[in-house]
């Protein structure tokens, strides 16, 4: 009976604790949820759109390779969705929708992760129409491009692997080219990673990447990524470069962003003389308008000794030099008013406000980037006089 007694003693104990319990269970559910809302509004429109056919068009390419019979295919390839190359006549649309077919857990996860922190940080600074039409252009063309890596061997050797062993698909081109779109916003910002002990400037993530696509191509060939990360970032850089439209400017034709910038010091000089004949095929055919005649520019943004033009031109480096300096100041001004008292008379401290657009999204003491650290240095340098501000934001003091 004592037996008895002491269960039955217990089973009330722990029955009361739970419906004590019970309460707070609830509270972390509300809390859940009301964060998980805030974490789902607080992203723009075309971002969440990403995400969401992203998650979409990888879940049917999963429905469709589990239910289909194994027998009737050798490989996992799923053309309607992914842009097998000897298939793009049956299923055209693929050019556009491989971009966001992920047949790999660890690409799906990454894909996922990188478009919302990516493409909410770039939908911000740029608008959700510029930021739709810079995925589609860096998604559909790099496509485009790798499939015809495919295709001309095919021509040339007569090999069928080339139509129907490969399949292209992923954001891997996309993602690269968020790399090259950060890298004009905010190219000294900080990333950092494992708890704050490592930390990369967002200007040298591509070139980390582009390497990490190297060694895999060697050990693991995977080629289509390889294709897919290298040509993404150039047609990345060559839209942002002659292309996308900027407070009435087309492109954006300073030095600090010519192509040679994106390569080893010891390449510079070759990679100058190949863009150039490059730059004067594409003007030739019209698809880039050449630079003013009276400001000498070669494609790498550098000017000639002679002008006739009094003032920069926008999208110079004397003009990128001028805006920097500019953001510095501002910046200086807006941390300075922070930490002072403001005067009796009420006046507001000067403010700066020559700015574009795609400066402010580096101004802004926005941790969206990856969740790291930044610290914001603004370089000037104007006939030979250089100002350097360095600005660290509260939160990251100790980042250098």
């Amino acid at each position: 009976m004592c037996h008895v007694s002491f269960d039955t003693h217990s089973f009330h104990i722990s029955h009361h604790a739970a419906a004590l319990l019970q309460p707070l269970k609830n509270y972390r559910q509300i809390m859940s949820s009301q964060k998980l809302k805030t974490v789902v509004t607080n992203v723009p429109p075309v971002t969440r759109a990403l995400t969401a056919a992203i998650i979409i068009t990888s879940g049917i390419g999963l429905l469709i390779t589990y239910t289909r019979d194994p027998e009737a295919t050798t490989h996992n390839n799923v053309p309607v969705i992914g842009l097998v190359p000897g298939y793009w006549l049956h299923f055209p649309w693929t050019f556009l929708t491989a971009c966001l077919y992920e047949n790999n857990i660890f690409a799906f996860i990454t894909s996922l992760v990188a478009t919302l922190l990516g493409g909410k940080y770039l939908e911000r600074a740029w608008g959700s129409k510029e930021l739709l039409k810079f995925v589609i252009v860096t998604g559909v063309i790099p496509n485009i491009l790798t499939w015809l890596t495919f295709i001309v061997p095919f021509y040339i050797t007569g090999d069928d692997d080339f139509l129907f062993n490969y399949q292209i698909n992923g954001m891997t081109g996309v993602l690269a080219s968020f790399l090259v779109a950060f890298r004009h916003l905010i190219p000294e910002h900080l990333v950092q990673v494992f708890g704050g002990t490592v930390s990369i400037r967002v200007k040298n993530l591509l070139g980390i990447l582009t390497a990490a696509t190297i060694v895999s191509l060697i050990l693991f060939q995977t080629l289509v990524v390889y294709n897919l990360v290298n040509l993404g970032w150039v047609v990345a850089w060559a839209y942002l470069r002659f292309f996308k439209w900027q407070d009435g400017v087309q492109g954006d034709r300073s030095e600090t962003f010519a192509l040679y910038t994106f390569f080893p010091d010891f390449l510079h000089t070759p990679i100058k003389a190949v863009s150039n004949i490059v730059f004067g095929i594409l003007v030739a055919l019209k698809c880039c308008k050449p630079f003013p005649p009276s400001w000498g520019y070669d494609l790498e943004g550098q000017a000639s000794t002679s002008r006739s033009t009094p003032g920069p031109l926008p999208g110079s480096a004397r003009a990128e030099a001028e805006r920097r300096r500019a953001l510095a100041l501002k910046a200086l001004d807006i941390r300075l008013s922070s930490k002072h008292t403001p005067s009796p008379t009420g006046s507001p401290a000067p403010t700066y406000t020559s700015q574009s657009p795609q400066t402010s999204a580096s101004q802004q003491n926005n941790p969206v980037l990856f969740d790291a650290g930044e610290t914001m240095e603004a370089t000037s340098n104007v006939d030979g006089d250089t100002v350097a501000i360095g600005i660290p934001h509260d939160d990251d003091k100790d980042s250098n």
